[in-house]
């Protein structure tokens, strides 16, 4: 007889232990950040890209996941056309006149660059862009070139750039490998945003 009741006590161990298991695999795979960076898309490292809320992915999958998690209500995004200012390099100042860059991201991910010099461009790239944090820029240069002269990248060129964006997404701050810090004022919003 005692035989026969630890077999239902046996059966419910064993079922516990494998909805435990169940459980932490749902909580691992319902949450975006947790993947690995190998198997995010690119565009999904993006940080300017929304990712699904847990409501939405509990929606999706029936499965229910933890709080939903909370939005920085002062995190900026790097959207819009950002034109070239000044450049600060070891305690001097230099204000740009005559040299125009502009840089304009788009919530899509992707990223275009024109420089000019007195008002006839020289220089011009585009591709996608991803936020590594804390403070990384990724460029995937796909093309360059101007219009006339375009050449395909591939595979694409990878720059990596330190970068500080302001709280209010107003003033754009990329440093160089040397040290130099290029400050570029945001000049239009992407629409909609």
């Amino acid at each position: 007889m005692k035989k026969t009741s630890a077999i239902p006590i046996l059966f419910v161990v064993v079922f516990l232990a494998s909805l435990a298991g169940c459980k932490s695999g749902e909580t691992a795979s319902s949450n975006p950040t947790n993947k690995p960076a190998a198997e995010a898309p690119a565009a999904a490292n993006n940080a300017n890209q929304s990712q699904p809320s847990s409501a939405a992915s509990a929606a999706a999958t029936g499965v229910p996941s933890g709080p939903a998690e909370p939005k920085s209500a002062g995190k900026s995004e790097l959207l819009g056309t950002y034109e070239s200012r000044e450049v600060h390099d070891k305690g001097v100042v230099t204000v740009i006149s005559q040299l125009r860059t502009l840089w304009m991201f788009s919530s899509d991910g992707t990223y275009s660059r024109v420089s000019e010099v007195k008002g006839k461009p020289y220089h011009a790239d585009s591709g996608t862009f991803r936020i590594e944090p804390p403070d990384k820029l990724v460029l995937s240069i796909q093309m360059t070139g101007l219009k006339t002269q375009r050449k395909m990248q591939n595979p694409p060129l990878s720059k990596t750039h330190k970068f500080e964006l302001s709280a209010d997404g107003e003033e754009l701050r990329l440093t160089s490998e040397k040290g130099s810090i290029g400050i570029f004022r945001r000049v239009s919003s992407q629409k909609g945003q």
